[in-house]
């Protein structure tokens, strides 16, 4: 594994030979990968990372000794790529649809299947603000005729809800299907769609129970009526007879009478075998209907158990000489048995121990993921968000893998947590540093510190900065502590800043979690972030000294997230 701070020779030729498969086995958490080279105009603005609709120039094509332009090409892509590569974008104006339906309709109208979705999205999100979804509808159906995937998925929707066309379930479902490319009775259905599926297919059948009843009603009716008909042919065939051996004019009014009845009665018949053959006709469509639901019950199928909530116990708010520092909460992840990647030895303890020393000495209301994967950690973290209030304080504390991955030059770098379900090298399940940020900055808690003993795990907050994190005197007055808890606070301690970091070099915990622990175990006053980073950072060096490690703790707001210059306090029992 390449190191960023020594080359392996150096190393060798530096360290004692125990010492060395003891800092090679304490860095297997930690891996670099590279992420090819930035662009010229490196460090973007935010605006660049938005996603345009962009006229990339024209191409000098060659046909014999002749050079001419081909049309120029839209593409939709970021503002900075597109920058990069001469083409032309609306700066000012990217919420005006018309603008990317200026770039999209020739190409559709030339029949380019991507062109059409486009042009269909934008008369769905609606031209003027006004959704056009019949024409919507129009270019979607081009484009999922061709086979585009995300067309047919737009398409099915329309369909659904019956946005632009009458609503069809079946329809929908079928092309759902088509873009899913799966096999008929191949595709699963969620809880809320199979209730669906039944209640439409009850539907159905009640329908074409009706129908069936209406067409036994008129069938009945047309055997009477045709009854009586036959009744008055013969009637009518007796007055014929009759009137032919006799002309008399009261058997001729019989007759007409008689003739009229019959043609009124054939006119029954014929609007009763009308209506026949229309509930007929119905109760056929129904079933064809009711035929084309999949056959493939969520009852008969093995599911995976869903996501369980997380939920918070209530908990009082901690008060100190009439301070009220709030609620006090915590998210607690440790990471030890990975799927694919090489397992630790200490974060459940860790994590475990942390746990208790917060509960039972400062009062926290906690949290307890073991082995979290991908979509417990992001699960946990939404549910915090309906859960903490802006008075309340929230650690989160993590550990595990975690990777970094940078350009050739380094100068742009990405942290990430690696849940167990994480593998080597590919990045569908790592949780970036700036997912994490994200959500720190939507919660509405006053404080929240995140406590990472992961490698790399400094890269969260890009920026150390003194001035944000306020002084590290060991006393505190009232109202350095008022002032603390008036502004917000977004702030990260890591176990290891930019570089990579030791698991448990004992059986117990980690450097950096033992020193933790001690420290918050043997605190009898008011501990400010700081001063518990300063006490942590002094720790960890004392404990580092016998192994000849370079491993220091850094400490950092997190401006993306909001920090605001406040504090978290730990106030114990």
């Amino acid at each position: 594994m390449p190191l960023s701070f020594m080359t392996t020779g150096a190393l060798i030729k530096h360290t004692r030979p125990w010492l060395l498969l003891l800092f090679l086995f304490a860095l297997s958490a930690c891996q670099s990968v590279p992420h090819g080279n930035l662009p010229k105009d490196y460090p973007p603005k935010t605006a660049d990372f938005y996603v345009v609709d962009c006229l990339l120039p024209a191409q000098v094509r060659r046909l014999g000794a002749m050079t001419y332009q081909a049309p120029r090409r839209p593409t939709r892509t970021t503002a900075l790529d597109c920058r990069i590569r001469g083409g032309e974008y609306i700066d000012y104006d990217r919420a005006d649809y018309r603008s990317a339906l200026n770039v999209w309709l020739p190409q559709a109208q030339e029949g380019d299947p991507e062109a059409q979705t486009y042009v269909g999205e934008i008369f769905e999100k609606g031209v003027g603000h006004t959704p056009d979804y019949p024409t919507a509808f129009h270019w979607y159906s081009k484009a999922a005729q061709q086979g585009f995937v995300r067309a047919q998925m737009n398409l099915g929707y329309l369909y659904e809800k019956g946005l632009g066309v009458e609503q069809n379930t079946v329809t929908a479902i079928n092309w759902y299907r088509q873009a899913s490319g799966l096999a008929d009775n191949a595709l699963l259905y969620a809880t809320e769609a199979q209730q669906a599926l039944d209640d439409l297919q009850q539907e159905l059948s009640q329908k074409i129970t009706g129908a069936e009843q209406q067409a036994s009603v008129l069938q009945g009716q047309i055997g009477a009526l045709k009854q009586q008909r036959q009744q008055l042919m013969a009637k009518q065939k007796i007055l014929q007879s009759e009137l032919a051996q006799q002309a008399e004019g009261k058997q001729q009014q019989q007759l007409a009478a008689v003739s009229e009845e019959l043609a009124l009665a054939k006119r029954e018949v014929d609007i009763l075998a009308q209506l026949y053959h229309r509930a007929d006709n119905e109760r056929q469509q129904l079933q064809e209907e009711l035929d084309g639901l999949p056959k493939l019950a969520l009852r008969n199928i093995q599911t995976p158990p869903l996501l369980e909530p997380v939920t918070l116990e209530r908990v009082a708010p901690r008060t100190l000489d009439k301070m009220n520092f709030g609620r006090y909460f915590a998210l607690i992840v440790g990471n030890q048995d990975y799927w694919y990647l090489e397992d630790l030895r200490s974060p459940l303890q860790d994590a475990e121990r942390l746990q208790a020393i917060l509960e039972q000495k400062y009062g926290f209301s906690t949290v307890l993921l073991a082995d979290a994967n991908e979509k417990k950690i992001l699960n946990a973290l939404n549910d915090l968000y309906e859960q903490i209030g802006p008075g309340d304080n929230l650690l989160i504390y993590y550990a595990g893998h975690g990777n970094l991955t940078h350009s050739a030059n380094s100068r742009r770098q990405r942290g990430y947590w690696l849940p167990v379900d994480a593998q080597t090298d590919r990045l569908s399940h790592w949780i970036s540093n700036t997912v994490i940020s994200d959500h720190l900055d939507r919660l509405k808690a006053r404080s929240v510190l995140v406590i990472a003993d992961s490698c790399y795990a400094g890269n969260m907050a890009s920026e150390k900065s003194p001035f944000l994190l306020g002084s590290v005197n060991t006393t505190l007055s009232e109202q350095s502590i008022r002032a603390g808890l008036s502004r917000r606070s977004r702030l990260v301690i890591s176990s290891g800043g930019l570089k990579p970091v030791p698991d448990a070099i004992n059986n117990q915990h980690s450097l950096f979690a033992g020193s933790l622990l001690d420290i918050l175990e043997e605190n009898q006053e008011i501990l400010r972030d700081n001063m518990l980073f300063a006490r942590l950072t002094v720790n960890v060096r004392r404990r580092n000294q016998w192994q000849e490690i370079d491993y220091t703790p850094e400490m950092r707001p997190i401006r993306a997230a909001g920090h605001g210059g406040g504090d978290f306090y730990f106030v114990p029992q």
